[in-house]
């Protein structure tokens, strides 16, 4: 019966394989946990101690000690915190960039282990989900500190998606940077040309924007030093200090929106360098840069800083594809889509930097206005800059261009082979499978010269002696071939018979 049912039963499918990517092993079980979990947890580490000692300078008790670090941690992903009603949305952008940094270093570091796509997709998805795991935790803790403390839970679908959205570009970012070799094969090569020009005219922005901030605190110092001494002892003025630094990349980012021509607005108070409306400012001191009255006129030249960096992307970028061995098309694809990506990233700065400051209104750039004026500027002066550098590129290959015809070549007294080489008539030339003609050609044209084979001596030869032996008894002693007469042989010539 046992046996019926054996042969009944159905067997499994030979020679099917599974769709399912094989499990990682523990090597890397443990680098996914490592990715997901060490950056957080040791942002969560660093908060901690931030906010005991904020507390403890304070001379507060710890009771919304929790709550506290729960909403830094929200803060830090740019998620708005209400406290007492108030919603602050204007978070400093200096902790965010060195937590992405840290977390595309990791994601960076990771990647080289991996050898698959599937392995690269768990590493990102890792690098998302353990800070989506903390996010939640300090949702949950959030609401419960809410009942102690003046405190409201953000909104959760908002929070999830900045906190996503940050891990998942620092991860790309670190992946994209560490496997740029395998990547760049898969993408044009006028969008790969332009990835450094876009990087190279971002940051050169950016440290256009903080060279005017500094400038503006020097110019401004007194009135920086005066909002300092506000802070009522040397912890006051530490706390001051340290707000202003964290806030100090969302300045610069509302100062290159100015010099691209856009406005930068803090509360009442709008900049711009063809003029500015006056109004209240918070008591911060690195907002004593802003300028009191900006009038247009001379400011106007400011607007020179896009030009020039517009000049130089567009000049990077045909060099560029000039090595790539492309033509001025791919170099002004290249130039647009080097403007395209800084205006999109910019933009996407302005964003993250301004938002809602309570009663003081909102401290924002008009962050649309503010991409398309740097795509703009950098695409106009960046196309024409390559199309300019491509032309000259292609004037100086002409120029080197020559025909060989053309040439006088000086007669240097080298005779050729057939010149010099007499051969008799009476020598019959052996047949080597080589033409007459062709042999001069073919000497002067030969470029690889081979290796003689070494010649080896023959062996001399040595005649038997039984042979020589029998060679001398055939010969008669005394009779010596040499000892006949020359004219033995001969006839007689005739006689004279004319008597």
């Amino acid at each position: 019966m046992s046996f019926l049912i054996d042969r009944t039963r159905p067997e499994p499918a030979r020679g099917r394989t599974s769709l399912r990517a094989p499990a990682p092993d523990s090597d890397q079980a443990r680098t996914l946990l490592t990715v997901a979990f060490r950056p957080s947890g040791m942002t969560i580490l660093l908060i901690s101690a931030v906010v005991v000692v904020t507390l403890v300078s304070a001379s507060s008790d710890l009771t919304g000690t929790f709550g506290a670090i729960a909403t830094t941690w929200l803060a830090i992903h740019q998620v708005p915190a209400t406290i007492d009603g108030v919603q602050l949305g204007v978070l400093p952008l200096l902790p965010t960039a060195v937590m992405m940094w840290v977390v595309a270093r990791r994601c960076a570091s990771a990647s080289q282990l991996t050898d698959s796509r599937d392995t690269t997709l768990r590493l990102l998805g890792a690098a998302v989900a353990g800070p989506l795991t903390v996010t939640a935790i300090s949702l949950a803790v959030v609401a419960d500190a809410s009942a102690a403390i003046p405190l409201s839970s953000p909104n959760t679908l908002s929070a999830f998606g900045w906190v996503a959205g940050i891990h998942l570009v620092a991860a790309v970012c670190g992946v994209a940077i560490a496997q740029w070799q395998t990547f760049a094969l898969s993408i044009p090569p006028w969008a790969s040309a332009a990835v450094r020009p876009a990087a190279g005219a971002i940051a050169t922005l950016l440290a256009a924007g903080a060279i005017a901030v500094l400038v503006a605190l020097l110019i401004s110092w007194t009135t920086v030093g005066d909002l300092l001494s506000r802070g009522g002892g040397f912890v006051g003025v530490l706390g001051l200090t340290v707000l202003s630094l964290l806030y100090l990349p969302n300045l610069v980012i509302g100062a290159v929106a100015v010099l691209t021509g856009a406005t930068a607005n803090v509360g009442d108070v709008s900049i711009s360098v063809f003029g500015n409306v006056g109004g209240d400012l918070p008591p911060l001191p690195l907002l004593g840069a802003i300028p009191e009255s900006v009038g247009g006129g001379l400011w106007a030249v400011l607007l020179i800083i896009p030009a020039v960096v517009g000049i130089l992307s567009g000049r990077d970028c045909a060099k560029r594809v000039e090595i790539q061995g492309a033509d001025g098309q791919d170099a002004v694809l290249a130039a647009l889509t080097a403007a395209f990506a800084t205006g999109i990233t910019l933009a996407l700065f302005a964003l993250a930097s301004g938002g809602d400051l309570g009663r003081l209104g909102a401290v924002e750039v008009t962050w649309w206005a503010f991409g398309l004026l740097t795509f703009g500027w950098l695409s106009l002066f960046g196309v024409v800059s390559a199309l300019v550098v491509t032309w000259m590129a292609h004037r100086t290959a002409d120029e080197f261009e020559f025909d060989d015809s053309d040439l006088d070549v000086p007669d240097l007294g080298v005779q050729s082979v057939d010149e010099t080489t007499e051969v008799p008539d009476d020598v019959d030339s052996e047949d080597d499978g080589v033409e007459d003609d062709g042999v001069t050609e073919e000497l002067i044209d030969e470029e690889a010269v081979e290796e003689p084979e070494p010649v080896t001596e023959p062996e001399p030869f040595e005649e038997p002696e039984a042979a020589v032996a029998d060679d001398s008894d055939d010969e008669e002693p005394g009779e010596d071939p040499g000892d006949e007469e020359p004219g033995a042989d001969l006839p007689s010539p005739p006689k004279d018979t004319s008597d």
